[in-house]
């Protein structure tokens, strides 16, 4: 929770899915989707792919190569892989006949990245909140799929974020209660892991008046600590070693916050070291360069 107007800045970076042959160099952005979801060959109704756009846009690649679920969804990714989110919006808008959970998460996807690319803030409210739809939609039709759980977590702090502090904490176990089973579904999933900890780390570095409006709005406030949310990042590096930069960085910073200094600049030195591919990795190596000059 508290991506954006909240606590400790922007809860939730930057999500995209990661490369399938490049994991160990891929951002949150390229991961949290998402270990590969199997899905069955189902023909998609011929007027349904037509219907839309017609025998122009981008349908006609689908059908070159077979009419199935399975095909139009490894064309989006490949799109996303290729950070062409219209061109994804576009292709999954046509099937929304369909009505697939698979379908629209990845649709609720491209949507979150359309919004991230707006101009304005009302343009931004109003695609988060498409995307929530989409996803919400992707929900009632397969409430045990991780990925639709995992993206319902990012997009209700996205959405209640612009409602101001008091909305989004009042979402924060909805958030929380959606990692929770994104992790019981795909338990080697290592993002997953790490979105829950940097849930608790948030939450364990909120300043005092925001606890107060908390205190107002639950009988029980959300609680986390440090050690909490160090558990999840070293579940996470478990899962998947060497995943991901901003992992090690933020298991680096939970040690620092304990007093552990040199566990703290282990996992530091890591991320400061881990190959700058992506735009996280060089937040990661920029943060944790600067952390380890003040330890």
């Amino acid at each position: 929770m508290f991506a954006r107007l909240g606590i400790r800045n922007y809860f939730f970076p930057v999500i995209r899915k990661a490369p399938r042959t490049r994991a160990s160099y891929a951002s949150l952005s390229r991961l949290v989707t998402e270990k590969a979801v199997k899905v069955p060959k189902i023909d998609i109704p011929r007027a349904v792919l037509f219907g839309v756009l017609g025998a122009g846009c981008y349908v006609g690649n689908v059908l070159a190569k077979e009419n199935t679920l399975e095909t139009l969804l490894a064309e989006a990714d490949e799109l996303y892989d290729a950070m062409k989110y219209e061109e994804i919006y576009v292709l999954l808008s046509a099937h929304l006949e369909v009505k697939h959970d698979e379908i629209l998460w990845r649709l609720g996807r491209a949507t979150y990245e359309k919004a991230k690319a707006a101009k304005t803030d009302d343009e931004k409210k109003v695609l988060y909140r498409e995307a929530l739809d989409y996803v919400e939609a992707a929900l009632a039709i397969n409430s045990e799929n991780f990925a639709v759980h995992k993206w319902m977590s990012i997009l209700i702090d996205y959405v209640y974020g612009y409602e101001g502090t008091k909305a989004r904490i009042s979402q924060s176990y909805n958030v929380k209660d959606h990692m929770e089973k994104a992790c019981k579904l795909n338990p080697t999933d290592g993002t997953s892991r790490y979105l829950l900890g940097y849930w608790y780390y948030s939450i364990a570095s909120i300043p005092w008046y925001q606890r107060k409006i908390a205190s107002v709005v639950f009988a029980t406030p959300p609680s986390g600590t440090y050690e909490d949310a160090l558990k999840e990042f070293l579940h996470a590096e478990e899962l998947e070693p060497n995943f991901y930069s901003k992992n090690l960085m933020m298991i680096g910073k939970c040690y620092q916050m304990l007093g552990k200094k040199e566990e703290a600049k282990h996992y530091l030195t890591r991320a400061m070291n881990y190959p700058a591919k992506t735009l996280d990795d060089k937040e990661a190596v920029d943060e944790a360069t600067q952390l380890l000059k003040a330890l």
